[in-house]
């Protein structure tokens, strides 16, 4: 027999702040806590995780709770009352509570909240990815070099901005693809998925890893600057 959700639904919680909680559910609490489903979206039920529990603080729709984690309210799919997937609602609602007494448990829990704004609008300037550029490793003379070009740079500021905020990289700002001309933004739209690929598989070809290691770093050096309260400026 299915459990409902009439009777589990979680009342406005204050045992920990809706800041705490990134747009895309941490990895390793999604693995831990919440139930393995075939045929369900891993992406979608990480989505829903973080919704429902800023919905649990804030209270209010989903759509609220959405908008506050910077997820638009078009375009973007939840499992709504998670009946709809394949995943019990009671071992979903079981799940969430595991991962809420975690963040009530962290002695510094993150302001994701602080990091979404302060890279609103935000991309890597030609400064930073020139200094980028001078850290990577030096291709053969071989083989074909790598291009270094604006769409490159686009990549590499989502990269930076996924591993600072946690959230997902189709909801990230481009602003330097929203420059270009609109036929120039499509062209760049057809590869934005295969080059998101190239960057982010564990088996990377050596340039992407290269890239995607100094990147890292550099995304580490940024979040700590938020986190102290630094000034950044937007590029």
């Amino acid at each position: 027999m299915t459990r409902g959700t009439a009777n589990i639904r979680s009342a406005t919680r204050n045992d920990y702040r809706p800041e705490q909680i990134p747009a895309f559910l941490e990895k390793d609490w999604f693995t831990h806590y919440l139930p393995h489903v075939p045929e369900t979206s891993p992406k979608l039920l990480r989505r829903t995780a973080a919704v429902r529990l800023v919905q649990w603080v804030l209270g209010g729709s989903m759509g609220d709770s959405a908008a506050y984690l910077g997820i638009p309210s078009r375009g973007a799919k939840f499992h709504t009352g998670v009946a709809v997937s394949r995943v019990d609602p009671f071992e979903f609602h079981q799940g969430l509570e595991g991962i809420a007494g975690e963040i009530c448990s962290a002695s510094r829990p993150v302001d994701y909240r602080r990091r979404r704004e302060a890279l609103r609008g935000w991309a890597l300037d030609q400064v930073a990815w020139e200094d980028i550029i001078k850290q990577l490793t030096p291709t053969p003379a071989s083989w074909h070099p790598p291009a270094f070009d604006d769409r490159k740079r686009q990549v590499a500021s989502v990269f930076v901005w996924v591993q600072v905020t946690q959230g997902e990289h189709v909801f990230a700002p481009r602003p330097i693809e929203a420059a270009q001309a609109p036929e120039v933004q499509r062209r760049w739209g057809l590869t934005r998925n295969t080059t998101w690929c190239h960057l982010t598989r564990p088996d990377a070809a050596p340039h992407y890893a290269d890239l995607r290691k100094v990147l890292t770093k550099y995304a580490s050096r940024l979040a700590r600057s938020i986190d102290d309260g630094e000034s950044l400026t937007h590029q």
